[in-house]
């Protein structure tokens, strides 16, 4: 009699997980954002911002997924008042440094868009992914594309995609105007 295994194969489980850790990242609504996370200075062309990712590892493998928004400069000629634009966004990144298997709550994630390019990427609903930029953190003197200030290491690759599964998506009705004022000086703060 031939003997059958009935353990699930390596890449079936690692599926498994990611799929658990993606629905349970993107099922639950985004949560209104403190203002002081989304604030401008002259520089930053756009924020992005993940309130509540999820991490997942299985053994070496790590992936942390998670859904919120982007609050983007608009094209504004006047320069006392400054309009952005609100806009959700989902987030995926992984690395090789997991250490166990598991899925927990993350730190927030918080990047600053240095870039007009990727700003205006983000702006008309294209992807941005990592490999591509040049990407800093709070170590770099430099400000590069994208800077990581929270949440994420410099291991990472991460893919930032504009919007959201939802009709209001479909149709261009999740973008909101947002006064970019309201904090302006919180974004020089140390984290």
């Amino acid at each position: 009699m031939k003997d059958v295994n009935n353990l699930p194969h390596l890449s079936t489980m690692l599926c498994s997980i990611l799929l658990l850790l993606s629905v349970s990242a993107c099922s639950s609504e985004a949560k209104t954002t403190n203002e002081s996370n989304l604030a401008f200075s002259d520089d930053v062309k756009a924020v992005v911002y993940i309130e509540s990712p999820k991490v997942g590892t299985l053994l070496q493998l790590r992936g942390i997924a998670g859904k919120g928004v982007l609050i983007a400069k608009k094209d504004n000629r006047q320069e006392d008042q400054s309009t952005c634009v609100s806009a959700p966004i989902r987030l995926a990144a992984g690395d090789f440094s997991g250490d166990s298997i598991g899925i927990q709550s993350a730190e927030p994630i918080r990047l600053l868009i240095y870039s007009d390019k990727v700003a205006e990427k983000l702006g008309r609903g294209d992807e941005v992914v990592s490999e591509h930029y040049v990407i800093t953190d709070q170590n770099d003197t430099g400000l590069g594309d994208i800077k990581i200030e929270s949440g994420l290491t410099l291991s990472y690759g991460f893919v930032l995609n504009p919007g959201e599964w939802s009709w209001s998506s479909v149709f261009g009705l999740d973008h909101h105007d947002v006064n970019c004022s309201l904090n302006s000086n919180a974004l020089n703060r140390p984290t």
